[in-house]
C-alpha cells in the first residue's frame, strides 16, 4: 500500500434532497440562489444539477450559528 491519502469523492445532493433537508420551498431556493446566499450548484451531467455534500454542509454550518 502507498502511502497516499485515499479520499472519498465528494457526494452531490440532488436540488429535491436539498430542499428537503432545509426545509425550503423551491422559490426560497431559487431566490437565495439568486443572492449567492446557497452553495454553487455543479452540474451532474447535461441537465441535472446539485449541490456538493461538503459545501451543503459548510453552507450550513456557516448559517445555522
Amino acid at each position: 500500500m502507498n502511502n497516499q491519502q485515499q479520499t472519498n469523492p465528494d457526494r452531490i445532493i440532488s436540488r429535491a434532497q436539498f430542499r428537503e433537508l432545509t426545509g425550503i420551498s423551491r422559490t426560497t431556493e431559487w431566490r437565495l440562489n439568486q443572492e449567492g446566499k446557497l452553495p454553487s450548484l455543479v452540474e451532474v451531467n447535461g441537465r441535472v444539477l446539485g449541490y456538493l455534500e461538503s459545501a451543503y454542509n459548510a453552507w450550513l454550518k456557516q448559517y445555522s450559528a
